[in-house]
């Protein structure tokens, strides 16, 4: 529709179409900053890591993450055991 031929009552529902997709785009982004939303998204993303969509437990994702955190602590102790021979 041209700008040129619209009234001003045309011109106020545009307006206050615009602003309700506004209040709800606004309502959207504030559910999803919301901190517990926040955590639980986290807390999701995690568990579909280490959970297929059938609930079974993927042992190469658990046996990889365990080798990494082995893999730290075992760093972890080595660099404490040289420092401690310097």
């Amino acid at each position: 529709m041209s700008t040129s031929h619209r009234s001003p009552g045309d011109i106020e529902r545009d307006i206050e179409a615009t602003r309700e997709r506004l209040a709800g785009t606004i309502d959207e982004i504030s559910e999803r900053v919301k901190p517990a939303n926040v955590v639980n998204d986290i807390k999701e993303k995690a568990r579909s890591q280490v959970v297929d969509e059938h609930g079974a437990v993927r042992f190469e994702r658990v046996a990889a993450a365990g080798a990494a955190a082995a893999s730290a602590v075992g760093l972890a102790v080595l660099r404490k055991v040289v420092r401690r021979h310097r």
